[in-house]
């Protein structure tokens, strides 16, 4: 027994220095972020942030330098609560400011008709703790009663000191002339939206341009910015990205989640996927139809978030639904009734969220499914941080072994491992 307990000893000091460059942060129901230990779950240090934090925690980030950053995203057209004073608050590892987020817009009388400008900066924190990364959208409109005639939009990068002074601009693209044919220029005119890595900006970001339609988006293209010596350098990609879920750190892999079109009102017109492209191969590591066969029923099954392992072999997905298990599912728009198919969908709704984990190679294959769980993040090549049954949990991909917590957690969505 003692050489079994001692054998257990030194696998764990073995694995401690990759848990050592994880920060593991919660975010508590009273409103403050707490970090803990991430091997021994012990509490390190808690920082109170405000209290629009605690009902929209898809605005707070947290980098590996241990900032924290909550700003609400911006975009276009902007609402009156928009062009509201918007602030941006930062913890900056040791006091929190508040910095304005440089929401604005300009209306000017130009004959019959009116020229609105608007802007909508969107701040990332950088993963080394030194500065601020913006993105915007800058859109000049012609109006007349309200109506719009046409629109031009150009799409800014730059970064700023802690302070967001100090501007550096990195990069801009500018659409040409949009003519407004709906009367909606967000119907027909694009806009463009950024993806980072969560742990903070280094050395690349991904920028799409899409037009929101008056139903469903069109993804027009995709450019992969990385940082060559201070030179923000873009390469257009093959094809555009609709949802970008993670990438590499070198850009070599991107992962890519594919929304069901469904609209009007309905949840499954089309298959969900996600995809792994990587050395020119689109690697299907998930397929709505293939896995849950549901074309008759209103329920879409979907990738939540999908992480790639650090060596990038591996990638983690958390599934969910647009459905619950306990609720009246219809049929879907050209759906027909089928008893088997109700019965199934039913069994897998009440699984539901579900961690699946693959190795991403030509012909993925199924290395563990996890029900009753949310994917948090990687603790390393072969451990994972969870949310199983509102606990805070680790799971061992090797020894199949969990570490469990006694952290209650409301949901994954308020833990941060970067």
């Amino acid at each position: 027994m003692r050489k079994v307990a001692r054998l257990a000893f030194i696998l764990l000091l073995l694995r401690l220095p990759a848990l050592a460059q994880k920060h593991l942060w919660v975010l508590r129901p009273a409103g403050e972020m707490v970090e803990y230990d991430p091997a021994t779950f012990a509490v390190k240090q808690r920082v109170k942030l405000p209290a629009e934090a605690v009902k929209s925690p898809a605005g707070i980030s947290v980098n590996q330098a241990g900032q924290i950053l909550f700003a609400m995203v911006v975009s276009l057209p902007l609402s009156e609560d928009d062009v509201a004073a918007r602030k941006v608050w930062l913890w900056d590892g040791h006091t929190a400011t508040m910095l304005d987020q440089g929401v604005s817009r300009k209306i000017v009388e130009t004959g019959s008709n009116q020229a609105v400008t608007e802007i909508a900066p969107v701040p990332f924190l950088s993963a080394d703790g030194k500065h601020l990364f913006w993105f915007a959208n800058e859109q000049r409109r012609l109006e007349r009663e309200d109506v719009d005639l046409s629109a031009t939009t150009t799409w800014q990068a730059w970064q700023t000191d802690l302070s967001g002074g100090g501007r550096e601009d990195l990069t801009s693209t500018k659409s040409p002339d949009c003519r407004c044919t709906t009367g909606s220029c967000e119907e027909t005119c694009p806009v463009a939206t950024v993806w980072a890595p969560e742990t903070g900006l280094d050395k690349l970001f991904v920028m799409t341009q899409f037009v929101a339609g008056q139903t469903t988006p069109t993804y027009q293209a995709s450019t992969i910015y990385k940082d060559d010596g201070g030179k923000w350098n873009g390469t257009a990609l093959p094809d555009a990205l609709r949802r970008v879920l993670d990438a590499s750190a070198d850009g070599s892999t991107v992962v890519e989640a594919i929304p069901d079109s469904g609209c009007c009102g309905w949840s499954n017109q089309s298959n969900d996927q996600t995809i792994v492209h990587s050395a020119g191969r689109n690697i299907t590591v998930y397929d709505e139809q293939a896995t849950y066969n549901n074309p008759d029923y209103d329920v879409s099954f979907y990738t939540a978030n999908a992480r790639l392992s650090p060596d990038a072999a591996r990638i983690a997905m958390t599934i969910i639904a647009t459905a619950k298990a306990n609720k009246p599912i219809q049929e879907a728009q050209q759906g027909q009734a089928n008893p088997e198919e109700s019965q199934r969908i039913r069994k897998s709704l009440a699984e539901l969220p579900v961690v699946s984990v693959k190795t991403a190679e030509a012909t993925p294959q199924q290395v563990v499914s996890l029900p009753h769980a949310s994917f948090v993040g990687w603790l390393s090549d072969k451990e994972l941080l969870l949310v199983e049954n509102h606990l805070l949990v680790t799971y061992n991909l090797v020894t199949k072994a969990r570490r469990k917590s006694t952290l209650r957690i409301e949901d994954a969505e308020r833990v941060f491992l970067p």
